[in-house]
């Protein structure tokens, strides 16, 4: 076996579980705070206290026609950035540019939040209540990875004649589930708003990777590697055994999450809105698997025939496999404390957002700037967020009484700066993290204009129907 194949089966044995983990949310909770307090159909249900509806001029009924709200958003930033740039854009690696031996840490974030369906109906316009129901697909994916496992995808060889403990320690969580919620609002008063949304849930799948402890020594001259690995596995299925079935919503693992909010208009124009945001859980049924593993001193000799060397590989594998047992547990989702803060002047709508993360890590301080032009609105956000970086992203809106259009980043400028590194090749690329967001939505709404009594078009008992109205009937002749 050549040193570029036995460099290949390594980085296979030491991240089949990892690259899972990272990569399974592509093709999968994103938040656009672009659309916080613009009172579209999306904004109503994830800021459950927030008006859909202009009273006097919005039609009844709010529905997407089944066309998805969709939202994607990856991020990666930490020492590593150079180096992972350029393997994304050229397919190089270069370890040696890296820091080693510190223990350093890169973050990489995946989420995606899809709303298939969402249909809202302003039950009345006395406390402005709504009513509404949705169906979301949404995926949520942490990871945090040391320079030297990505070290370790250039050359092995790097730490040739070093013990490096904790090398391989990876601590990273994917989930994917469908939920189904149940929204409602009202205005207590003139001021006061509140709003929950109740939801029930269906896991897709769920992974959490914890490696606590790992050892690598290697001797070129000996071509041998002594390899050690412990740590802790949860997985709702067998990574070999991903059935497309499981994409569907089956309720085999389910879940519970509520959604609290409340905002208030102060006399002055300042608005407050705070939300508890998606607190809850998933059961993942009892044919789930956790391993708990610790491999010992694995021997890897490359200078074996192949057959041996391939027992001696898959041994890792089935050193953990042989470990694993059948679990039920209850899985946390990412549930978010968030506070808003605004006030309008003219056509200038700023809104200062706070989240952070309840269970997880990670938290957001953004401002939200939206220019309001008749039906169009343009915004522009600033966000700093506490893995250490600062991002920038726009959107453009058409909002009008009974109908919204709007499309947007997160990661505006990113975004484009990726698209375009990817189409050309070069050597230097621009410093920072790494990050593509977008997202788009649209909605309609239909039915009647519902109005205040004192501005009615319509009086009930004198509007035409088939029988001719309560005036017609009364004077009709009998046959």
């Amino acid at each position: 076996m050549s040193k570029t194949q036995f460099q290949q089966k390594l980085l296979r044995i030491f991240f089949t579980l990892a690259t899972f983990i990272l990569l399974s949310a592509i093709t999968a909770n994103a938040q656009q705070f672009s659309l916080y307090n613009s009172r579209t159909l999306y904004d109503s249900f994830e800021n459950p206290s927030q008006r859909a509806y202009q009273v006097d001029t919005s039609k009844r009924i709010a529905f997407n026609f089944f066309i998805p709200t969709i939202s994607f958003n990856t991020t990666f930033s930490g020492p590593a950035e150079s180096a992972f740039k350029k393997l994304i854009y050229n397919g190089l690696f270069n370890g040696r540019d890296l820091v080693l031996g510190q223990n350093r840490k890169n973050t990489l974030t995946l989420n995606s939040n899809n709303y298939i369906a969402m249909l809202r109906i302003l039950k009345s316009v006395k406390k402005y209540q709504e009513i509404g129901v949705s169906w979301q697909i949404r995926s949520d994916t942490r990871a945090e990875v040391t320079n030297e496992v990505f070290a370790v995808f250039d050359d092995y060889r790097i730490f040739n004649g070093n013990s490096v403990d904790d090398l391989f320690n990876v601590n990273a969580y994917n989930q994917n589930y469908h939920q189904f919620s149940l929204s409602y609002r009202q205005n207590p008063t003139k001021r006061l708003a509140i709003g929950a949304k109740f939801s029930v849930l269906s896991g897709i799948s769920y992974s959490n990777l914890k490696v606590s402890k790992s050892d690598i020594e290697i001797d070129e001259l000996a071509d041998i590697m002594e390899v050690s690995l412990a740590g802790s596995l949860r997985s709702s299925f067998k990574f070999n055994k991903f059935q497309n079935e499981m994409l569907k919503p089956n309720f085999k693992n389910p879940g519970l999450s509520v959604t609290a909010s409340a905002s208030y208009k102060l006399r002055d124009g300042w608005f407050i809105m705070g939300n508890l945001k998606d607190v809850g859980f998933i059961k993942w049924n009892k044919d789930s698997y956790q391993y708990d593993f610790d491999t010992g001193k694995m021997i890897i000799n490359n200078a074996s025939n192949e057959s041996a060397d391939e027992r001696l590989a898959d041994s890792i594998d089935k050193n953990i496999s042989a470990l694993s047992k059948n679990k039920s547990y209850a899985s946390v989702l990412n549930g978010k404390a968030e506070l808003l803060i605004n006030k309008n002047f003219g056509n200038y709508r700023p809104n200062l957002i706070l989240s952070k993360s309840v269970y997880y890590k990670g938290g957001d301080i953004a401002l939200v700037n939206n220019f309001h032009v008749k039906q169009y609105v343009f915004t522009g956000l600033a966000n700093y967020n506490t893995n250490g970086f600062l991002q920038l992203g726009g959107q453009f809106m058409i909002k009008k009484p009974n109908v919204e259009f709007y499309g947007g980043s997160d990661h505006f400028i990113k975004s484009i700066e990726f698209f375009k590194n990817s189409l050309k090749n070069q050597s230097t690329y621009p410093s920072g993290y790494t990050g593509v967001s977008f997202y788009l939505g649209f909605a309609v709404k239909f039915g009647r204009v519902m109005e205040h009594s004192a501005n009615a078009t319509q009086i009930p008992g004198f509007t035409k129907n088939p029988n001719g109205g309560f005036l017609k009937r009364l004077v009709k002749k009998k046959d």
